[in-house]
């Protein structure tokens, strides 16, 4: 179980998640379908307070029947600190798979990401499951080093938080998977992380959005899908989860590698037929028609510029407070809202 095939769900406060128990955490993944948790171990270079040791939350869920894989949030600051620390996550913690939440902090710094990716993989090995977690636009975030993440981890967890963009499903993850596609990521290499969650002026998604975001994944090749998080999601988003199973029997069937072969087949096939179709318009004298071009977000947008600030964006545009703005575009502007940069397009609330 050692890979990320198959539903996930994320923890981040084990405490919140049915009060820390892990019978009941158990019961309610493997009701919904769900392969396994995605737990927060550290947090830099620190173990993170879940009041009991992450090694024994991920004994006890893999003794009921749950993978356990470990994340941990990365600032780049304490590049050994923050490498140890999630090597000891998965050998002293047994954690069946790693993942690197890695955001705002890297960019401009792919020193620290080659630096910290490298120590991780030489110390786990080639064929240890390592993964990294960050933003679902790629092209929107060019100064983030997905290509020192990219070199050295097994796949990819963008965080395609359709419902804080306030984009419709479809683009947002179309916009994905182009996006690490052009970074050599094809999609079964890329495991997305959807948002089940509501806050502020993020509203949860629709039951039908939940189950067309695994459907769609798994059509566009990705072996397995995530969600954000556990203690946030209602008794409907679980609901939604148990209602998208994933094929191949939540991955149990078939392994992210074997997907990952079928889908580079499949891709294959599908050049061939476009090449046959492109020779018998020839032959007809009709042309074929252009790729469709994802069409931009339909809500009001504002494009960051050198010196803005989010509260200076607010007031400028009679926004009210800088949360609301920031809370719309948590998903573009990653962890920090003090860090912004000139491109970026904000969705206005």
């Amino acid at each position: 179980m050692g890979d990320l095939a198959g539903k996930w769900v994320w923890v981040w406060n084990w405490r919140r998640c049915d009060g820390g128990d892990p019978q009941r955490v158990a019961d309610r993944l493997k009701a919904t379908g769900c392969r396994g948790a995605l737990v927060k171990a550290f947090d830099a270079g620190y173990w993170f307070d879940q009041g009991l040791s992450f090694r024994d939350i991920c004994r006890r869920l893999k003794a009921r029947g749950v993978a356990v894989g470990g994340w941990g949030y990365l600032y780049g600051e304490d590049r050994a600190g923050e490498a140890q620390r999630a090597i000891e996550t998965a050998q002293y913690g047994e954690a069946d798979l790693l993942m690197l939440d890695v955001e705002s902090e890297f960019k401009g710094h792919p020193e620290a990401a080659e630096e910290i990716a490298l120590r991780i993989r030489e110390a786990l090995g080639p064929d240890y499951p390592l993964y990294f977690s960050s933003f679902a636009i790629a092209r929107y975030h060019q100064a983030f080093p997905f290509e020192q993440f990219r070199a050295r981890c097994t796949g990819t967890a963008p965080q395609v938080y359709w419902n804080a963009f306030r984009w419709p499903l479809a683009q947002a993850l179309g916009w994905t998977y182009d996006d690490y596609a052009a970074m050599r990521m094809p999609g079964g290499q890329v495991f997305p992380v959807g948002g089940l969650y509501q806050e502020g002026a993020v509203r949860y998604p629709t039951p039908d959005e939940v189950r067309a975001f695994v459907r769609e994944a798994a059509e566009r090749g990705s072996p397995g899908v995530s969600f954000w998080s556990y203690e946030h999601m209602s008794e409907e988003m679980w609901e939604a989860v148990a209602s998208a199973p994933l094929p191949f029997g939540e991955g149990e069937e078939m392994s992210s590698t074997e997907y990952a072969t079928l889908s580079q087949e499949l891709a294959a096939v599908g050049a061939r037929v476009d090449r046959l179709e492109a020779a018998v318009a020839s032959l007809t004298g009709a042309q074929p028609g252009p790729a469709p071009q994802p069409s931009p977000p339909k809500a009001d947008t504002y494009t960051v510029v050198a010196g803005d600030t989010l509260s200076g964006i607010a007031q400028k545009l009679g926004l009210g407070t800088w949360q609301r703005l920031y809370e719309a575009n948590v998903g573009v502007i990653g962890g920090d809202p003090n860090r912004i940069y000139p491109g970026q397009v904000l969705v206005l609330p």
